[in-house]
C-alpha cells in the first residue's frame, strides 16, 4: 500500500507546477506564443506532416498515371482538338516572283526567307535545256553533290556524278561513285524527304520553279485549314481574303478525304506534327483524323472508302517519317480495317467494306498497304494475293497491260487512261517486271497520252506521273518535262487569295474538277510535282539480270485465286543501327 501511495506524490512533484495568471499576463501575448512553440508546436508540426503526406498520397492513387513516353510528340488522345486553331498567322505566298537561286523546301524557303541553294548546275531540268543523253534521261549533278548509299532493294545507276541509291525503298547516308552503291545502312522508306531530298530532286528531274510552286501550293492549303485542324472540299472558303477562290466540288465536304488530301502535300515535304514551319498545321490535321477515327480503325466518318483510303495513307507516312508511336497505332489501325473491308470473293475494295471492287478505289486501297508496309506496320501478304486475283480480272488488251474500271471489261465512261495507269502502279508494287510485255503495253498507253494543257485529267496524272517515274529513262524525262510545265503554268500566281492553287476550271476544265473541286486539283498538282523525292524509282535503269523471284507476267499464266484465309506475317522491323529510321 506504501508504494502505491508513493508513485503519485512523486508524479506529483515531477509535474511542473501551473504558471500563475498573473504570470502569464506580465510575459504579454509574444511570450505566451514563444511558450507555446516550446511546449506544444513539435507535436503540432508533427500532425501536420503527416496528414499532409496522407492526404497527397490518396490523391495520386484516385487519379490517372499518364506513362511518359520519351521523345514523342504531345499525346492526341488528351488532346482537345474542337480547340485546336490554325496557330499562325500565314501570309500569302507571291507564286509569280521567281527567285533568282534554285530552292528548295525547308524552313527557310517555306517562310519566304532567303531561299537556300540546290546543289546542282542552274541549268539542271531547265525547260530550255536540249533533251539529255545521259542514262535516265536526267542532267548530270554537279561532282561535290554528295552520293548516297545503302543495303538491299535496287540501284540507280549511270547518273553521271549523281547519287547512286540502293535501299530498303529509303535510302541509306554512305558514300558512292554515282555508279556503285554506297555503303549506308538500313532506311526507311521515306527517307528521301528529309536528307537525301536535295540529291533526289535534281537527279529526279526537279527545278526550281517546280519547288516554288509547291511552297505556293503548301502555303494556300496552311491558309485555308478549318479551326479544328481539318479541311473540306466545300467549307475551305470560310477563311478566304475575297471571293478568287471559287470550285466547289460536288461531292460535298468530305472531311476524311480533304483533310488526308491537304496533309498528304505537308508530308510529302517532309513537314510533320514534329519538324517543320508547318508542324502545328500537320498536327491539327492529324489530331483531327485520330479524333474522328472508330475503335475498329475506320475513318470514313460517313463517307466511303475513298476517304478510308486517302486518310490511312496520311497516317501511315506522318508515323512512318516521324515514329510517333500514338500515329503508328492509328495508322495500323486504320490498315486493319482495309484488309478487313476488302471483297473476301473478288478481291477488290469498293465504297462500303466486302463490296465487289473497281480499280479506282482498289487502288488507294493498296496505296495505303504499301505505304503501311514501307513504315514496318502489319500487312498481311494474302491481302496482295487477293488484290492481284481483281487486277487480272480487270485487265485486258494483248498483253494484260490495260485496265478497266470493274472486272468484265466494265469502263467509266469509255476513258481506259486512268484506271490503267492505276493498275500499272498496283502491279508495279506488288513486284510487276518492268520488263514485262504488260507492263510495256500499259506503258506505251500512257505515253501516247501525254500531259497536255487542253485536255486536264489530274488524277489521270497523279497515277501515270508515278507510273513513269518509277521506270527512269528518256520516256520518264520526256512526260516530266511537259507535266511540269503544264502545272507550273496552269497554278494561280495572281495577287489574290487564290494564289498557290490550282483552279478546277481554268485555263481548261479538269476532267474531275466539278467533283474534286479547287482542294483536291491542288493537293494532287502538288503531290505531283513531289514525286522526285517521295518515293524512289521501282526500278533500276538497266537491269542487269533478272530476279530470282517469279515473273508475274499477265501474258503467260493466269494468277491463281488465292485461299480465304492465308497464314498471317507481320512486317519485320530491321535492327536499329546507325543508318535508321528518321
Amino acid at each position: 500500500m506504501a508504494e502505491h501511495e508513493a508513485a503519485p506524490q512523486a508524479a506529483a512533484k515531477a509535474a511542473p507546477p501551473p504558471v500563475p495568471v498573473a504570470e502569464l499576463a506580465s510575459v504579454g501575448l509574444l511570450g505566451g506564443a514563444k511558450a507555446w512553440l516550446v511546449h506544444e508546436g513539435l507535436w503540432w508540426a508533427c500532425s501536420f506532416v503527416f496528414h499532409l503526406t496522407l492526404v497527397c498520397g490518396l490523391a495520386l492513387i484516385s487519379s490517372r498515371v499518364v506513362e511518359k513516353v520519351v521523345d514523342e510528340a504531345p499525346s492526341f488522345e488528351e488532346a482537345n482538338v474542337e480547340k485546336v486553331e490554325v496557330p499562325q498567322q500565314i501570309e500569302r505566298f507571291e507564286v509569280s516572283q521567281t527567285p533568282e537561286d534554285p530552292t528548295e523546301l525547308n524552313n527557310e524557303t517555306l517562310t519566304l526567307e532567303k531561299p537556300a541553294q540546290i546543289m546542282q548546275e542552274e541549268k539542271a531540268g531547265n525547260e530550255s535545256t536540249t533533251m539529255s543523253d545521259q542514262r535516265g534521261g536526267g542532267t548530270p549533278m554537279v561532282g561535290n553533290q554528295p552520293n548516297l548509299g545503302g543495303l538491299g532493294g535496287f540501284d540507280i545507276q549511270g547518273i553521271g556524278a549523281g547519287p547512286a541509291v540502293k535501299g530498303k525503298g529509303g535510302v541509306g547516308k554512305g558514300v558512292g561513285t554515282g555508279t556503285h552503291p554506297g555503303s549506308g545502312g538500313d532506311d526507311f522508306g521515306f527517307g528521301t524527304r528529309t536528307g537525301a531530298k536535295k540529291a533526289m530532286l535534281g537527279s529526279g528531274g526537279g527545278t526550281r520553279q517546280s519547288e516554288r510552286a509547291v511552297a505556293g501550293a503548301l502555303n494556300w492549303l496552311a491558309r485555308h485549314q478549318s479551326r479544328d485542324g481539318s479541311w473540306s472540299l466545300v467549307t475551305y472558303k470560310a477563311n478566304c481574303k475575297d471571293p478568287s477562290c471559287s470550285g466547289d466540288a460536288k461531292a460535298g465536304s468530305c472531311e476524311s478525304a480533304a483533310t488526308a488530301l491537304a496533309l498528304l502535300p505537308f508530308l510529302g515535304a517532309g513537314q510533320t506534327h514534329k519538324t517543320g514551319v508547318y508542324r502545328k498545321t500537320v498536327y491539327a490535321g492529324v489530331a483531327f483524323l485520330l479524333k474522328n477515327q472508330k475503335m475498329d480503325g475506320d475513318l470514313r466518318m460517313g463517307q466511303t472508302m475513298y476517304s478510308h483510303g486517302l486518310a490511312a495513307i496520311a497516317l501511315c507516312e506522318c508515323y512512318g517519317i516521324s515514329n510517333d508511336k500514338l500515329v503508328g497505332r492509328g495508322a495500323q489501325g486504320a490498315l486493319d480495317f482495309i484488309m478487313k473491308a476488302q471483297d473476301p470473293a473478288g478481291g477488290g475494295w469498293r465504297y462500303a467494306p466486302r463490296e465487289p471492287g473497281d480499280t479506282s478505289v482498289t487502288g488507294w486501297q493498296l496505296m495505303a498497304l504499301k505505304s503501311g508496309q514501307m513504315a514496318y506496320l502489319n500487312v498481311h501478304p494474302g491481302v496482295f494475293e487477293r488484290a492481284k486475283f481483281f487486277l487480272k480480272a480487270c485487265s485486258g488488251g494483248k498483253h494484260g497491260g490495260l485496265f478497266s474500271y470493274m472486272p468484265g471489261g466494265v469502263t467509266a465512261g469509255g476513258d481506259l487512261r486512268a484506271v490503267t495507269a492505276v493498275g500499272l502502279l498496283c502491279e508495279q508494287y506488288m513486284h510487276m517486271l518492268r520488263s514485262d510485255p504488260a507492263m510495256a503495253e500499259g506503258t506505251k498507253l500512257l505515253l501516247d497520252n501525254m500531259p497536255d494543257p487542253h485536255v486536264r485529267n489530274t488524277y489521270y496524272w497523279y497515277y501515270a506521273t508515278q507510273v513513269m517515274h518509277n521506270q527512269l529513262g528518256a520516256d520518264w524525262d520526256n512526260w516530266n518535262r511537259k507535266m511540269r510545265r503544264t502545272l507550273i503554268d496552269a497554278q494561280c500566281k495572281d495577287n489574290n487569295c487564290a494564289a498557290g492553287s490550282w483552279d478546277p476550271m481554268k485555263p481548261t476544265p479538269d476532267a474531275w474538277g466539278t467533283s474534286g473541286g479547287r482542294l483536291m486539283m491542288t493537293s494532287l498538282s502538288a503531290l505531283i510535282l513531289e514525286v522526285y523525292y517521295r518515293y524512289l524509282p521501282l526500278y533500276k535503269i538497266e537491269e542487269e539480270a533478272e530476279p530470282a523471284a517469279p515473273a508475274h507476267s499477265s501474258a503467260a499464266q493466269p494468277a491463281a485465286k488465292p485461299a480465304e484465309k492465308p497464314a498471317e506475317k507481320p512486317a519485320e522491323k530491321p535492327a536499329e543501327k546507325g543508318g535508321g529510321k528518321k
